[in-house]
């Protein structure tokens, strides 16, 4: 999605994580380093036996949240929180939702900044 926007696939980067709670400080990094334009964090959250999950979910959230924030970049994030990978499975496309949210805020912040 982003390539067909214009954006060079060499603009492009992908950092994988052991898991979605170390999202939002790999983020956070890259955000500090104010040589990217915008993030977007994918991943699943799988909710267990014991509920840790939705402390997790909810952690990752706020973190991302806080980043957008601090940094006034876009931070779209498509990480499912669900009670099975099956459900996960269904919606394994959510990236380009991701995608699409990051370029229209990138757009408006433009509008808004000029």
């Amino acid at each position: 999605e982003l390539q067909k926007a214009g954006i060079p696939k060499e603009n492009c980067s992908v950092h994988r994580v052991s898991g979605s709670f170390e999202i939002p400080l790999i983020g956070s990094e890259l955000a500090d380093s104010k040589s990217i334009d915008a993030l977007i964090g994918l991943g699943i959250i799988v909710e267990g036996e014991t509920h840790h999950a939705s402390l997790i979910a909810q952690q990752v959230c706020r973190g991302i949240m806080d980043i957008q924030c601090k940094y006034r970049i876009p931070f779209a994030f498509e990480i499912l929180y669900v009670d099975a990978i099956r459900q996960a499975e269904e919606r394994l496309d959510r990236g380009k939702e991701a995608a699409a949210t990051v370029l229209h805020s990138l757009a408006k912040l433009r509008s808004i900044r000029s």
